[in-house]
């Protein structure tokens, strides 16, 4: 058995399923860009956070059973008047969140509020109850 199998394993025995399947890659780029050991070890951690974190988003959209799934990138302004592109980025950026402020969505209905709502909830933006 090799030390990347036995490695692979050991990781997968400490759950770190994820950094495991992609251990050859990161070695192999850590031994091209000449990194030391502990900016290796960094972007190892790195990789395994940034995978859970992907996964548990990935999991909570998929448990919270939306209708459909959109991003901000794909909203378009041209069809909700009422929104700026200016109000849109203020949205994006959540200084709102820093500033304790809380964000309401009011309109009549079949304006698109609930597709706001689900705008920012897949961005991150807000955590529905």
């Amino acid at each position: 058995m090799s030390q990347i199998q036995q490695l692979q394993d050991i990781m997968k025995g400490l759950r770190l399923v994820e950094t495991a399947k992609h251990l050859p890659h990161l070695i192999r780029e850590a031994e091209q860009k000449d990194l030391s050991f502990t900016q290796f070890l960094l972007d190892v951690t790195s990789y395994e956070q940034t995978r859970r974190e992907e996964k548990q988003l990935n999991n909570r959209l998929k448990w919270a059973t939306f209708p459909f799934s959109k991003t901000l990138e794909e909203f378009n302004l041209k069809e909700q008047k009422s929104l700026s592109n200016k109000q849109l980025n203020r949205l994006k950026d959540l200084t709102w969140i820093e500033q304790l402020y809380n964000l309401i969505l009011l309109g009549p209905p079949g304006v698109g509020n609930y597709g706001k709502f689900l705008f920012m909830v897949r961005n991150k933006c807000i955590c529905p109850i």
